[in-house]
Parts: C-alpha cells; structure tokens; sequence
C-alpha cells in the first residue's frame, strides 16, 4: 500500500537531478508536469522546499496544502500521501534526506517533549530559506555544480536551529531500531492487518511491548495509527482516482462499509463523496 521512500525518484516525474556522498543521494531537484500521487514510508527525515505549484501532504492528521515559497519537514518513521495537484506549467520541489543519527544527537535535549513520530510540519516561509532555495537552484541548474555536503547541512542545521520548539522535537524524535524494523515490513501490508498479533510479529515483540514503543512513537495505540494509515489512503484515492468508493474502502483494508463512512466522516468531517466532490476545505482539517 505504501512505498519506501528511500531514494528521490518517484512515478511520475518528468525529471529528476541527484546529488550523492558517497555514493549515497542527500539531495535532489525534480518536477512534475501531470498530476501524480504517492503513497510513502519515510524512514529518515527529509526537508522539502517547494519551487513552483502545488501539492497535497495527508499525514493521517492533518491535509497540508503546500504552494512555492513554502518549506515542510517530514519527521523519521512518517507513513504519508503526497498529491501533486494538476499544474498551470509544473511542479517542482527539493529535497533533502536529513541525517537522522546527526539530528538526534543535535536535538536530544529537546527530544523530551510529546511531539509525536510522522507528524508533518509547515515551517516559517523566512527569507533565510528563501535564499537557500535560490542557491540550490542555481547549483542545480549549472552541471558540475554541487555544494559541498557538510557545507550544506551546516547551513540547514543552522535554519532549522532558528525555528520553533515543535520542530526541535520532530528532528530529534526517531522510532527505536526495533519500531524501524517492524515498520520496515508494516508499511507494505497496512490493508491487511487485521490482529495485534500480526504487528507484534513483525517487530518481534510481546503485544505489551508493541502497545508501549507505539504509545512512545505515535503517541496513539497500533490499531489507531492503523486506521489512520487507511482513512488517509482511501481520502487520497478519493481525490485522485475514479474507483468506486466500495472499492477504495474495500482495497484500503475496511470490511464493512458502514464502518468505513463512519469512520471517515469521524476523520474529516464530510462524508467520501462530499469529499470526492471537493465540497469541504482540504488544507489543514
């Protein structure tokens, strides 16, 4: 149901252009000329500066609508969708996998707050980030030309050292190793979990250890991180497809279809047609 998203190049794209260390990717500019969505597991944090058009982030939370100038932070261990929204010429965007151990050790002290795992921020369009999207351009568009790595992450580090409190906590709260290697295998197969014992057997865990490390990382049970993943799939699906919604509930792991219009009504406060139509608000419910 969800991709790994451990690499920049996705369906759809119209072009794409990597930087690596080490034979690693760290950063990337690409764009769009159609509309595309994605459903993604983000195992490490990444950065994203929008350039031109707009796009759709659904973090089973909140609907982000991001336009350019905007910068969004997508926490380790997120299981979001991304809509790229039908652009007037394209979208574009870049991109950066933060490093997650750097991150953790930089933020410890402000790890200790409740910000929750895979909760997406909308940072502050500041004319600092501003500037670095204008450089990155640059280098990107001119071949041979690429900032250092080290160089580079100093100047982010630095910008997001000046943002709020949220932030700090999102950049240093990181799943445990265990949490990583349950959600490794969890994100392909969100639909079909239909027991606490089927998770608890990926990570290896008692259902007692399971409840707690989800408790820690998600700040919600397993089974309503599950239902979250699934209402969040089957709105994206809504909006970018033509399946029948019995279909979409059925395929985004719902049995009964009674449940299913409860539960999304309970999430988004319309119900999936209302929703298909377009007849509510999207950004930021």
């Amino acid at each position: 149901m969800y991709t790994l998203y451990d690499r920049f190049a996705l369906r759809g794209q119209h072009h794409i252009r990597t930087w690596e260390q080490q034979g690693q990717s760290w950063a990337a500019y690409s764009n769009y000329r159609q509309p595309a969505a994605h459903g993604l597991y983000i195992p490490q944090p990444v950065l994203n500066l929008v350039v031109r058009g707009e796009k759709r982030i659904y973090d089973g939370l909140q609907v982000h609508c991001l336009r350019a100038g905007d910068v969004f932070l997508i926490p380790s261990g997120s299981v979001i969708c991304s809509e790229i929204l039908r652009p007037s010429a394209d979208y574009a965007s870049i991109n950066f996998f933060l490093p997650a151990d750097l991150l953790a050790t930089h933020y410890a002290a402000a790890g200790t707050g409740k910000h929750a795992a895979g909760s997406t921020l909308t940072l502050s369009p500041s004319a600092q980030w501003q500037q670095l999207t204008q450089v990155l351009l640059r280098d990107f568009r001119e071949d041979g030309a690429m900032p250092a790595y080290e160089n580079m992450m100093d100047r982010v580090l630095q910008l997001l050292q000046r943002e709020t409190i949220m932030v700090k906590q999102a950049l240093a709260g990181r799943p445990s190793v265990p949490m990583q290697q349950m959600m490794a295998r969890l994100h392909k197969g969100i639909h079909e979990v239909r027991l606490l014992e089927d998770i608890a057997v990926m990570g290896n865990m008692s259902l007692a250890t399971l409840k707690r490390r989800f408790r820690e990382t998600y700040q919600c049970s397993p089974m309503q991180w599950i239902w979250a993943k699934r209402l969040q799939m089957s709105a994206l699906l809504l909006r970018t497809t033509e399946q029948p919604i019995p279909e979409i509930a059925y395929s985004t792991g719902f049995e009964d279809l009674s449940h299913f219009y409860r539960q999304f009504r309970r999430c988004f406060g319309v119900t999936p047609v209302q929703w298909r139509r377009g007849e509510i608000e999207l950004f930021s419910q």
